[in-house]
């Protein structure tokens, strides 16, 4: 299906307006698409939520992008989950016609005017997943701030701190309840007296797996999917910080 990619600098909804609002299946409504800027749920508004849903409010319709295959949902994280707390099997939706990627770049402007207020690190996360999308290429620093609802000082000093050289590669990391930008530029980089060839590598990390305990198995397994199988050092540092924590 075509993407729904407008000229402008955003998504115009009403150049690919939905029908009237529909109950959709949640379980049909993918989630897991990074449209969710929001660093988490905050458990104490979806239990708010969940009680005004049982004593019948309704919400407005969540917002969802079809992309002839899936649902993927922009809009109403906190609304889906309180739902499904209160025992709803559907949700009520507003169903727009669109790529994964359209349903990203709507989700950026999400709760900047309506909903929870977004958080600093919420608004950050929203700000580094919006430089990664292929729309904000083509934008200005005053057209990606007011698609993204934030004041253009203010991104264009996340942008150069998110991009800068001390930085490099980060990615937000929340491990109890702090969140913090996490430094992945120099992963993967060796000085010349420590190269080893990758035949060398995967016997000696294939000893180390026999022998290891099944924690560091683990670890080991993360290691060589960052090595060999072609996963981002980001996700594969993530995935070392998961596992330190449980």
């Amino acid at each position: 299906m075509a993407s729904a990619y407008p000229t402008g600098s955003s998504i115009s909804l009403n150049s690919c307006a939905p029908g009237k609002p529909r109950l959709l299946e949640i379980s049909s409504i993918r989630r897991d698409g990074k449209t969710q800027g929001r660093i988490a749920l905050r458990a104490e508004v979806v239990h708010e939520y969940s009680a005004l849903h049982q004593a019948g409010h309704v919400f407005p319709p969540v917002r969802i992008w079809f992309d002839g295959t899936n649902y993927w949902l922009a809009d109403g994280f906190h609304r889906i989950a309180a739902a499904e707390e209160a025992g709803a099997a559907r949700v009520l939706a507003e169903v727009y016609q669109g790529t994964l990627r359209d349903a990203q770049w709507d989700s950026y402007t999400c709760n900047s005017r309506h909903g929870l207020r977004r958080s600093r690190a919420d608004l950050e996360a929203t700000v580094g997943l919006a430089l990664e999308h292929p729309n904000a290429l083509r934008l200005s620093n005053s057209q990606l701030a007011r698609h993204l609802g934030i004041p253009e000082a203010t991104l264009r000093r996340w942008r150069k701190r998110l991009s800068s050289p001390s930085d490099g590669d980060a990615r937000l990391v929340s491990r109890g309840s702090s969140t913090y930008l996490m430094k992945t530029h120099q992963i993967g980089r060796a000085g010349p007296s420590t190269r080893r060839s990758k035949k060398e590598l995967r016997e000696n990390l294939v000893d180390m797996k026999g022998r290891a305990s099944p924690k560091a198995q683990r670890m080991l397994n993360i290691i060589w999917n960052w090595m060999f199988a072609g996963t981002p050092a980001s996700e594969c540092l993530i995935a070392i910080e998961n596992l330190m924590c449980h």
